[in-house]
């Protein structure tokens, strides 16, 4: 008959045996994780064969007492993580490193208390060596994972219900936190059942109302806001836009790398290059680096810049400037600004203004006849 250490190093052979062959098929032939996964398997075949001819080292057994040991919920834990490790190998990677984490957590916590119920032969004493070395670890991660679980259910239940709700919620929950909070304080006499009993009754109703407002969705607006993607795009028309424009910046803190200011005055837009004197009418800018153009209104009306950057692949805007496209062209604009406002546009144009059918330019909606040429070399 096998002993408990032959035992455990063929299980462990079988099961690395199952994951190069669920590899092999689900992911690829020849791969870096094929070839660790085959080395792995060879040297669980050569440690399990060295462990069954030396008869794990020892010829004779000592009983072990019952009395000391204890039904152990581990074993399954580790099955379910090795569950999720190989389902990971093929669904999803987030399933394959959960399985790594429980797997290891498992097995540290087997181990343990394998090594604390033969550490002496009182129970008691060997249950507080298992607890002195593993509650240092256990307690915050526990406390980690339930506070995240709170978060979580908290968060879904906001995203659930009305603004105004929300926030009267948010009021009425951290009201009764700070209450019991004051409770515990000052009676400090209070039975620790009794205090748990409330803890736990707090948590369980956030997280049976996250459960509830997840199964519900999220509010009107918010489902409408990400069909639509109001955040995500820019609306470059004449008209004020509901989202884009809504609290438009009026000034700028950073003002490095600008190829030139233009502004909007009487009807007429201008363009002030850094090293030429007056207003003028085109702009010379390099091809493939970032250009900063500064849009200045000065007009009565709440204005916008636009900047046509030609066919697709022509000219990018920045990351938080992206583009709208009309037609065969692209552009991207600066929000709806008042009088006085300045806004900046950050555009990288990456082929020559000769190789367009139209040319690159900065206008404003609203103003007929006035824009004002962009030139890359």
């Amino acid at each position: 008959m096998f002993k408990v250490g032959s035992k455990l190093f063929l299980g462990v052979t079988g099961f690395a045996a199952l994951n190069l062959v669920a590899y092999v098929i689900f992911v690829e032939r020849l791969a870096i994780g094929g070839v660790a996964l085959s080395i792995v398997f060879a040297a669980l075949i050569g440690l399990s064969s060295a462990v069954i001819l030396v008869n794990e080292g020892d010829d004779e057994v000592q009983p072990r007492d019952a009395s000391l040991t204890r039904a152990s919920m581990w074993p399954i834990v580790t099955v379910a993580g090795l569950v999720l490790f190989v389902l990971g190998l093929v669904v999803a990677q987030v399933y394959f490193i959960f399985g790594i984490v429980v797997v290891l957590a498992a097995l540290a916590e087997w181990m343990v208390q394998s090594w604390s119920e033969s550490a002496s032969d009182d129970p008691a004493h060997n249950e507080s060596a298992r607890r002195r070395l593993l509650h240092p670890i256990e307690f915050p991660v526990i406390a980690a994972l339930g506070l995240g679980v709170i978060l979580f259910s908290f968060s879904r239940i906001m995203l659930a219900i009305s603004k105004s709700a929300g926030a009267v919620m948010f009021i009425v929950v951290a009201t009764l936190v700070l209450l019991a909070g004051v409770l515990f304080a000052v009676r400090p006499s209070l039975k620790p059942a009794l205090v748990g009993g409330i803890c736990v009754i707090g948590a369980v109703g956030i997280v049976a109302g996250g459960i509830t407002s997840a199964g519900a969705g999220m509010r009107t607006e918010l489902v409408e806001a990400k069909e639509e993607g109001h955040y995500t795009h820019r609306e470059c028309g004449a008209e004020k836009s509901k989202y884009f424009d809504k609290k438009a910046m009026k000034t700028l803190s950073l003002r490095s790398n600008v190829a030139a200011v233009i502004e909007l005055r009487d009807g007429k837009l201008s363009a002030e290059v850094y090293g030429f004197q007056g207003a003028q009418e085109t702009i010379s800018v390099p091809r493939a680096n970032p250009v900063t153009f500064i849009f200045r209104n000065y007009d009565d009306a709440e204005r916008r810049m636009v900047a046509t950057l030609g066919a697709a692949m022509a000219a990018t805007a920045s990351t938080d400037a992206p583009s709208e496209k009309h037609g065969n062209t692209n552009e991207t604009c600066t929000q709806l600004i008042p009088n006085g406002a300045e806004q900046a546009l950050t555009i990288t144009y990456n082929k020559p203004s000769i190789a367009q059918e139209t040319p690159f330019t900065l206008s404003v909606p609203g103003v007929d006849g006035q824009s004002i040429e962009v030139l890359v070399p």
